[in-house]
């Protein structure tokens, strides 16, 4: 097994709260792909040199990133270069590698997910593995009245997933599909991930705690994944009192590298916890 992350410029403090804590927990091989020129001093020295490897690259461009998702595009679209690497990248990694794991970095790990990932994925000669959130997608897209293109028993998300599957030309086939269907794709890389590959398995849901898992409160997470606005640094945001002892977890993370932080970062993590109390 082998994992990657890709890196946008904008959220070094991010990665290196994630990234700190899956190595903590987690020894395996690492690729970063970061844009070109993006100054990686803060992060290179919190990863372990026999593990993390740094690949600069430039993100891909395409007409087709300026229109999908319409006015319903739920990543800001200058993202949209960054999660189209993410593609490219998993093409790449798959062909090094027999399975791939891969998540966002607005996260945090609290446990070890390579072992239980290596148990679960050896069962199965071929296919992809997430956390399902079919529930919540239904209840999104009927509340803002779209159209589903992925309509699929099982929809991952993709805040961490594992591939054991064959990916080669998975890029050009990225770019087909948004041909198709790219007023529609309102999670390009996640609607895509979801169409593409046809042989799914559930983890369960303690690999990528959401705020809106059932039981969240109570389950003992491997990972936290601060999705949509909930994140713990973010201004202005609509505080989730569910989310509150995960949040407290966050902020612990960012004190243990707080050297390797903005203190502007750091500042806005404190501040939103002390509003929960």
């Amino acid at each position: 097994m082998k994992a990657f992350a890709v890196l946008d410029s904008g959220y070094i403090n991010q990665a290196v709260v994630s990234l700190s804590s899956f190595f903590r927990y987690n020894r395996i091989e690492f690729v970063i792909y970061a844009e070109k020129n993006t100054d990686l001093t803060r992060l290179m020295a919190i990863l372990p040199n026999n593990l993390a490897e740094i690949r600069l690259v430039d993100f891909p461009q395409h007409e087709l990133f300026a229109t999908v998702g319409g006015n319903r595009l739920m990543v800001h679209r200058s993202a949209v270069p960054a999660i189209a690497q993410r593609i490219k990248a998993l093409e790449e990694v798959s062909s090094e590698t027999d399975c791939v794991l891969n998540f966002d970095l607005d996260t945090l790990f609290l446990g070890s997910v390579v072992p239980l990932l290596e148990e679960i994925t050896a069962e199965h000669e071929t296919g992809i593995f997430g956390v399902n959130e079919r529930e919540n997608r239904n209840k999104w897209m009927k509340g803002m009245h779209l159209t589903e293109a992925v309509n699929t028993p099982l929809y991952f998300n993709t805040g961490l997933m594992c591939y054991k599957a064959d990916c080669a030309g998975l890029y050009d086939s990225f770019i087909r599909t948004l041909e198709e269907h790219s007023l529609f794709m309102y999670c390009p890389e996640q609607d895509f991930i979801n169409l593409h590959f046809k042989k799914k398995y559930p983890l369960a849901n303690e690999f990528n705690a959401m705020w809106f898992n059932p039981g969240y409160r109570e389950m003992a997470p491997l990972m936290v994944h601060y999705l949509s606005l909930e994140k713990p640094w973010n201004r202005f945001i609509s505080l989730d009192y569910r989310a509150y002892a995960w949040w407290r977890k966050y902020l612990s993370a960012c004190e243990r590298v707080a050297g390797y932080l903005d203190r502007d970062f750091i500042g806005r993590v404190r501040s939103n916890v002390s509003r929960v109390k």
